[in-house]
């Protein structure tokens, strides 16, 4: 069976990619089970094309499979009144919310796991892949972390009822789902929470994973090792967050604007430059 592996990105983002491409082929037992799902914007095929094919040249035992994607109209709507972004910004944020979209811009895929591009993987995500078999009633799965859920809201008194039935919540830079179990229902509530955030003067404080947490609550909770994440935050908090690294699966620069290819001395920045191409 084939392990669906999806990114969002523009080519601005390319040496992430790469990084994090670079390092599931370095740690995986079966390459020839890999295909890399790749959404872009529209006008990108072309230059990613060239640009795969110049790192990964010859013949692959895995598959690259790239998606042009046109954002739905209530998400450029949302993005256009909520961050008045400019031309480069709203392409960056259409590449984020798009994993809201993941079933209706891979229709023929089943289950998948969505990875941010400052990660490396450096276990076989063949592992993580294979843990479990979803069904019609749980079909999501992500690693709980330490963020409360109250600050997801810029005004939590709203969020109040909502916030009642969370448990964990989860960083959206790794998920684990079923998506042709992505049913109307799922967008239905999509659209309700879009609304919902409107309505309320645009409270949600985390993007798109704020309101992912929403939409999954009652989520299957992966060991946290499938994604150690925070280390792009400040010195004090990557100390607070470090484990050995026999604790770690996936390493996620999330959190803040340290990242491994921007600060010298970031905590585990000698294992992304490990992948880097």
């Amino acid at each position: 069976m084939k392990i669906d592996i999806i990114f969002s990105l523009n080519s601005a983002y390319l040496f992430g990619l790469l990084a994090t491409v670079n390092s599931i082929i370095q740690n995986t037992a079966q390459p020839e089970r890999l295909r890399f799902n790749v959404i872009i914007p529209e006008g990108e095929t072309q230059f990613f094309e060239t640009e795969l094919a110049k790192y990964f040249p010859g013949d692959r035992a895995f598959e690259f499979n790239i998606k042009e994607y046109q954002p739905a109209a209530e998400i450029q709507q949302y993005v256009v009144d909520k961050y008045k972004p400019t031309p480069e910004r709203a392409i960056a944020l259409y590449m984020l919310f798009s994993r809201l979209y993941l079933n209706k811009i891979f229709p023929d895929l089943k289950k998948i796991i969505y990875l941010d591009t400052d990660i490396v993987v450096i276990d076989d995500i063949a592992k993580l892949y294979d843990s479990i078999d979803f069904s019609a009633q749980r079909y999501f799965a992500s690693c709980p972390h330490f963020f409360p859920a109250i600050f997801h809201f810029a005004k939590p008194w709203k969020a109040l009822a909502e916030l009642r039935q969370f448990q964990n919540t989860f960083n959206a830079g790794v998920l684990f789902t079923d998506i042709s179990f992505w049913s109307e229902e799922y967008y239905k509530k999509l659209s309700y929470y879009l609304d919902w955030d409107k309505q309320c003067g645009y409270m949600f404080q985390l993007n798109d994973e704020t309101i992912l947490n929403l939409i999954f609550k009652d989520y299957v909770q992966l060991d946290r090792r499938w994604n150690r994440c925070g280390f792009g935050n400040t010195k004090l908090i990557t100390w607070l967050l470090k484990k050995d690294l026999s604790e770690i699966s996936i390493l996620h620069w999330s959190g803040g604007h340290h990242k491994p290819w921007k600060t010298a001395d970031i905590l585990y920045g000698n294992i992304w430059q490990k992948y880097k191409m």
